[in-house]
């Protein structure tokens, strides 16, 4: 499972070929690793599919409650008429969305709270760099839906199909965390810790309302250093229980934080 999840998200290479240390690359569009944006390339999908996307990036961008079915026409550069031929209006897309992100989440999330789960015992990787690849990659998909993070209790009083859906992906939020905290961090004799609930909840919280706090906090960072900052935080409730060869991962994850934080402001400079 870890090798499928570097593969398909994130390329990892030597930082420094003499250093050892590793290098994540986001996968975005701009990367050239990756075929985001999710709904691919628009002239070679169909119609409804060219409409989800348009209607997804309008939404990520402005806020649902900002956008119309006919912003989403315009953006699109067709009709209306055409448009509610394949959805009978902006409530449609957006419960059509939301089913897409359930999929996308529950697949994800399903290999961490099923058996055989997340780590296999034969893996090269560590747990910490297992545990790392998956919420990078967790986190990036939870930002291709970002308006549903941005507000998501005011979407749910509107559509109560949302609210069920919402619960059910905490449920199973706050289950995987479980899962890779009792993993990263267990008791004496390998026993469960006794702090495991507190980080089960610290970490569901912080994944869950991270896209949001951090986007107000620092508006103008890029996606990929909004998501390893991310993951840094949700490890870090982990990181003072974790072993020495764990805590000298989670060391080399912060080092590169400092650094994409710092290219990321040379940029601007």
């Amino acid at each position: 499972m870890a090798a499928f999840l570097a593969r398909e998200t994130l390329r990892v290479q030597p930082q420094d070929p003499s250093s050892g240390c590793l290098q994540f690359f986001p996968l975005t569009a701009s990367s050239g690793l990756s075929c985001r944006p999710i709904f691919g390339h628009v002239h070679n999908l169909k119609t409804s599919e060219q409409i989800l996307g348009t209607a997804l990036t309008l939404f990520n961008r402005h806020g649902e409650a900002s956008v119309t079915a006919s912003d989403i026409a315009l953006e699109l550069g067709i009709s209306p008429g055409n448009l509610h031929y394949h959805f009978k209006g902006k409530e449609t897309i957006h419960l059509a969305l939301f089913a897409q992100m359930q999929r996308d989440l529950v697949v994800l999330m399903g290999p961490v709270v099923q058996p055989p789960g997340l780590f296999d015992d034969d893996q090269d990787a560590s747990d910490i760099e297992t545990t790392w690849f998956f919420l990078t990659v967790l986190m990036e998909k939870m930002l291709d839906y970002r308006y549903f993070y941005d507000s998501p209790r005011a979407l749910m009083v509107r559509f109560p199909d949302v609210e069920r859906g919402f619960r059910r992906l905490l449920r199973m939020t706050h289950k995987s965390c479980n899962s890779l905290a009792a993993r990263l961090v267990t008791g004496p004799d390998g026993a469960a810790h006794p702090r495991l609930a507190q980080l089960t909840d610290a970490m569901t919280m912080c994944l869950s309302c991270w896209l949001p706090y951090d986007s107000l906090l620092n508006p103008g960072d890029p996606d990929h250093v909004l998501v390893h900052r991310g993951v840094l935080q949700v490890l870090s409730h982990c990181a003072p229980y974790l072993g020495d060869e764990q805590r000298g991962f989670y060391a080399e994850c912060e080092a590169l934080y400092q650094q994409m934080v710092e290219q990321s402001e040379s940029s601007l400079d």
